[in-house]
């Protein structure tokens, strides 16, 4: 595979893992510094953006672990971000990782750690004191070890090819449960009329036919009527947070709605 297949070049912030050992199964922010050949394999000089001190690395860009026939791909884009962060004003549409709710028992999840990623899976979780018992992966993917860590350090593991792009893969548990949903969400600092703020938003919630299409249209099982509502509680907690980010600029104000015990008169 040569670089025409790939979408990276020089100047690129992308994420780049490692098969050396300590630190295997961690994933590090990098950029592009050049691109070239030697004979059939393509490799990548990369400057580590939170290892400054370290200079350039040179990679190659597909790599087999010892003892194994298949090829990695060494490199991605940087992840989709998170809810919470803000979007970048120049960008009409991105695509951002909503979590489902608090982790769970068998979540995939990377843990920032030493300024890097390291991926994982939960093995316990505290909410008292919101932190997690996280896994790493076993030899040789990762370094096999078990650590404690806070909420805060943890995001969702994704997976990207260039076949599917970004995807949520399913927690290893033994069941059909995905720590995290991927959607697509407007700029909301895009120039737009008022009337348009007020639609654009709902259309791509609410209003696309493929964001539309339930479960439980193709599968009559619990199950798939359990995932509708997952989705329904995803889309709600974007729109708190979407709320929560505007709140300096807006006069509305998000309240959780409690009934009062008797009605007004």
């Amino acid at each position: 595979m040569t670089q025409i297949n790939l979408p990276f070049e020089v100047g690129h912030t992308i994420e780049a893992r490692s098969f050396e050992l300590g630190f295997r199964g961690a994933w590090f922010r990098c950029k592009i510094t050049k691109i070239f050949n030697k004979g059939r394999a393509l490799f990548y000089d990369l400057e580590y953006l939170d290892f400054t001190e370290e200079g350039i690395h040179t990679t190659k860009v597909f790599q087999k672990r010892q003892g194994e026939d298949e090829t990695t791909l060494m490199v991605r884009p940087i992840r989709p971000r998170h809810q919470s962060e803000v979007l970048d004003e120049e960008e009409e549409e991105e695509e951002v990782v909503v979590v489902n709710g608090v982790w769970k028992v068998g979540d995939l999840v990377d843990w920032w750690k030493d300024d890097c990623y390291w991926s994982g899976t939960v093995q316990e979780v505290r909410e008292e004191d919101e932190s997690a018992k996280i896994e790493l992966l076993p030899e040789p993917y990762g370094e096999g070890k078990s650590y404690d860590a806070v909420f805060k350090d943890l995001r969702p593991s994704l997976e990207w090819s260039l076949e599917d792009g970004w995807i949520v893969p399913f927690s290893k548990d033994g069941e059909k449960r995905q720590c995290a949903k991927l959607m697509k969400l407007p700029n909301e600092g895009a120039e737009e009329t008022r009337e348009e703020e007020k639609v654009k938003p709902t259309k791509k919630l609410v209003g696309d036919e493929e964001d539309l299409a339930l479960n439980i249209m193709e599968s009559e099982s619990i199950e798939a009527a359990v995932m509708d509502l997952e989705e329904i509680v995803v889309r709600i907690e974007w729109i708190k947070g979407m709320l929560s980010l505007n709140s300096e600029n807006s006069t509305w104000i998000y309240q959780d709605y409690h009934p009062s015990s008797q009605c007004d008169r």
